[in-house]
């Protein structure tokens, strides 16, 4: 296949799971990568105007009504019922009613995210009182300023997540998983105008960012032969589907955020510095859980609902035990590699944004490493809770979810009141409940732990990938301690310094990893060695 076409037929053509999950790990390490810069940039610009970043406080509040309103109404309906339900069409076959139906919920959708922008609009200034009670009369008034305009966004991101849902229900990946680049390049550029302009064009690069990530699916929705009708479906059987569906979902993940809210309240009792840091190092150890599990999750959703259709449960079992042990694969030396490097990630992380004192980059290290703890835990519980919702059950899922915030939040506390570790106690708290949450979606499920440790030839696996992942990671340990020696006589600056140790200890680490994988004939690597040619079909 020719170059051109094989561009062309990524960004017009369907895929299959292999393709799917490709073009979504690229698409999302950029998107990544751009969301760390952006957060970077963010902090700097705003220092730099209002020498100190406590402005952005006004910023990351304004977000709090928008994000709730935006994860109650939205979020749950789309990974738990719609998506499911545009497969089941689209597998029957039929097209009129695919876009018809598409039509409905984009319609009513619409309506209610515009009735329940103009009530929050009024209520605004009423409400997050209530929430950030500590600011003062200047402060609180710039967030409410910014959190009305901010409105916006969950109304652009309802449309562009409706028809993001509709084209991976037609095997189309492409466009939806642009999107999100989109969006971060936007706010970056606003975050560069801070110093002219302030936070206000921050927020309008937000705005700007939401309503390109629909814009840019356009193209392709008419092209597979989307004709937008408006037509309104409250009564409709479809629409009360969805809604019956999506509410336990919803509550599961309002739950979550008011989560985030008490780390917060709680942040806030500890030492100066104690927010900052939890947020930097939440979106920090989020990435590899985005770029790697979640694009796995997202790319098997719709084989998950096509065995389920076919009412082929066996499969179903079967894809399942295979994508939490590719889970498995990925996140080993992820945790290992996290684990050995994060204050050389934490100190390129930090310095590159602003400047914190040693102490403040001692309690960044301690918190990012809890945080790491979880990640192979949180990696499952995305694939796991898809597994669910591609049966339209979200009861079970919302109540282990409610369950293990109860047991974050309850962590949280006591740790907080009993320990001195300061923001790594959130961080902890965090993946007590991450992993409580994925024991109870495993369990539920009813699989033996043979699932986990054998592949589908009955072969050991488990214990192939753990003592590969500790090989691995020591062979990155070696490495980063001869190129920390080296590197003063390559680089000039810390921050090279640190970016080529990091980036040569991975590379020795990944190839060690790789090479294990082949002399033992992993599953896992017959995925990866496949998985090119199954591109160029």
């Amino acid at each position: 296949m020719s170059p051109i076409r094989r561009i062309s037929s990524l960004f017009w053509g369907s895929h299959n799971l292999k393709q799917a999950v490709g073009i979504l790990f690229v698409t999302v390490l950029i998107s990544n990568v751009l969301g760390l810069a952006r957060n970077v940039i963010i902090a700097n610009r705003v220092g730099l105007t209002y020498g100190t970043i406590g402005p952005l406080d006004s910023y990351y509040a304004a977000f709090v009504l928008p994000d709730l309103f935006y994860n109650f109404l939205i979020v749950g309906a789309l990974a738990t019922a719609v998506l499911p339900l545009l497969v089941k069409i689209d597998t029957d076959g039929d097209d009129n009613e695919f876009w018809r139906t598409f039509n409905i919920l984009i319609s009513t959708g619409f309506t209610v995210i515009v009735g329940a922008m103009i009530v929050l609009y009024v209520a605004m200034p009423y409400v997050l009182p209530l929430i950030v009670t500590g600011f003062d009369a200047s402060t609180m008034k710039t967030t409410v300023e910014l959190a009305r305009v901010l409105l916006l966004s969950p109304l652009f991101f309802t449309i562009s997540q409706l028809s993001s849902s509709a084209l991976q229900a037609k095997r189309h990946f492409t466009t939806p998983a642009i999107a999100p680049i989109i969006y971060n390049i936007a706010i970056i550029c606003g975050a560069l105008l801070i110093p002219q302009y302030g936070l206000s064009v921050l927020v309008a690069g937000v705005i700007v960012g939401a309503s390109a990530h629909f814009l840019v699916q356009l193209p392709m929705l008419f092209r597979l032969g989307w004709r937008f009708s408006f037509t309104l479906g409250f009564g409709h059987d479809k629409v009360r589907h969805v809604m019956k569906v999506m509410i336990p979902r919803a509550i599961a993940l309002t739950g979550n955020q008011m989560l985030l809210l008490a780390f917060y309240h709680l942040g806030s009792r500890l030492a100066q510095g104690s927010i900052s840091i939890y947020r930097l190092t939440d979106d920090l150890q989020t990435a590899p859980v985005l770029l790697l599990a979640n694009t796995l999750a997202m790319a098997v959703l719709p084989d998950f609902a096509r065995h389920i259709a076919r009412d082929d449960h066996a499969e179903f079992k079967e894809l399942i035990g295979k994508t939490i042990r590719l889970i498995i694969f990925i996140f080993v030396p992820v945790t290992i590699f996290l684990l050995i490097f994060s204050r050389p990630i934490i100190n390129l992380y930090i310095s590159v944004g602003h400047s914190i004192s040693p102490l403040e980059t001692e309690w960044a290290v301690r918190t990012f490493r809890y945080f790491i703890l979880s990640l192979p835990f949180q990696g499952s519980i995305l694939v796991l809770a898809r597994s669910y919702f591609a049966r339209s059950d979200t009861v079970r899922p919302t109540i282990f979810s409610l369950i293990s915030i109860a047991v974050a939040w309850i962590s949280a506390v006591w740790l907080v009141r009993l320990t001195d570790l300061g923001p790594a106690a959130l961080a902890l708290a965090f993946s007590i409940g991450s992993t409580i949450n994925a024991l109870l979606l495993w369990f539920s499920l009813g699989l033996p732990f043979s699932v986990l440790w054998k592949d589908s030839e009955s072969r050991q696996n488990f214990l192939a990938i753990f003592f590969g992942g500790v090989f691995a990671g020591a062979v990155m340990f070696v490495s980063y301690k001869v190129f920390t020696a080296l590197s003063p006589m390559l680089l000039d600056g810390p921050s090279s310094q640190n970016l080529f140790v990091i980036f040569a200890s991975l590379f020795c680490g990944l190839v060690t990893y790789m090479l294990w994988a082949k002399l033992f004939n992993l599953e896992q690597w017959q995925l990866i060695r496949t998985t090119h040619h199954s591109t160029e079909k």
